[in-house]
């Protein structure tokens, strides 16, 4: 891939459309599936092209991939609660 949001702790979801353990014989579903880990962040960089591909259908994969990689923000001392 070209772009990736390194960080620590991504958290993405997927749907509950195969079972938690992948394997074919596996029945159950449930509503959906979390995983975490830095390689988790593809699914959030896929949202942010298609969400910036719907709003500027003229850009080029080009202009997108420079809007991402040019506008990113440090946050600092986050505190969760």
């Amino acid at each position: 891939p070209d772009i990736t949001a390194p960080g620590v702790n991504i958290i993405a979801a997927y749907s509950g459309g195969i079972s938690p353990s992948e394997m074919d014989f596996d029945k159950r579903r449930i509503p959906f599936i979390t995983m975490s880990g830095t390689s988790m962040s593809c699914p959030h960089v896929t949202g942010i092209v298609g969400l910036l591909k719907t709003l500027h259908s003229d850009w080029s994969p080009s202009a997108i991939k420079s809007a991402i990689m040019t506008t990113g923000n440090k946050l600092t001392n986050l505190v969760y609660s």
